[in-house]
């Protein structure tokens, strides 16, 4: 957390740079801010600055994708969709929607062939491994190969999920109070960064 603070030239005002980082760990695994000396207001503070940190991460093009309802806000429910690496092990990209369709299947491997060009200069022959969802089936129309796994090393994305919400049930219902799409998108942002520097880290 101190890395990712210092690289945004995030310099606590009240706090030293290290109170703030042990109350981001704290936040993100789900514990109690009340261990804490930092107000809950300014974690979530330095939490949505995080949103806008990018990491590079390294990329194989082999990946499992997945997709799974997440929260329901102002009765509209929204689906997380995650990309893993089978290599790494990180989430190079995911994406927040309203809905399962193929497009938001065509703009997941778009989103994916941008971190390939910034991390490798080119876009990788790559192979996605997913479950049964029709919507999938365009991604024979973007042109990479793709195969249904019902279990196997697409569990890996199952994981994350299971990781993520275990860290989401200790949360109001509702998510944050007046949450949108957007927030939700910042949320999640800061929370795949931390998780692909620990895997990161994992693997050092």
């Amino acid at each position: 957390m101190c890395y990712l603070l210092r690289v945004n030239n995030l310099e606590p005002r009240f706090h030293s740079l290290e109170e703030v980082a042990r109350a981001l760990a704290g936040y993100y695994l789900g514990h109690s801010l009340r261990r804490f000396k930092l107000p809950r207001s300014t974690v979530h503070y330095y939490w949505r600055r995080l949103s806008s940190a990018r990491v590079d991460v390294p990329v194989s093009g082999e990946y499992a994708v997945d997709e799974t309802k997440v929260i329901l806000v102002k009765g509209v429910v929204y689906y997380l969709w995650v990309v893993r690496d089978l290599n790494t092990g990180v989430i190079p990209f995911f994406m927040v929607t309203e809905a399962r369709s193929g497009l938001d299947v065509l703009i997941l491997v778009g989103g994916v062939r941008e971190v390939e060009l910034r991390v490798r200069g080119e876009v990788l022959k790559a192979r996605y491994v997913h479950d049964g969802l029709p919507a999938y089936n365009f991604l024979s129309m973007a042109g990479v190969e793709h195969e249904h796994i019902t279990f196997g090393v697409r569990n890996r994305v199952e994981q994350v999920f299971r990781t993520v919400k275990h860290r989401l049930s200790g949360m109001d219902f509702h998510f944050p109070w007046n949450s949108s799409k957007w927030s939700l998108r910042k949320w999640f942002s800061t929370y795949f960064t931390v998780y692909n520097l620990l895997q990161l880290w994992q693997v050092r």
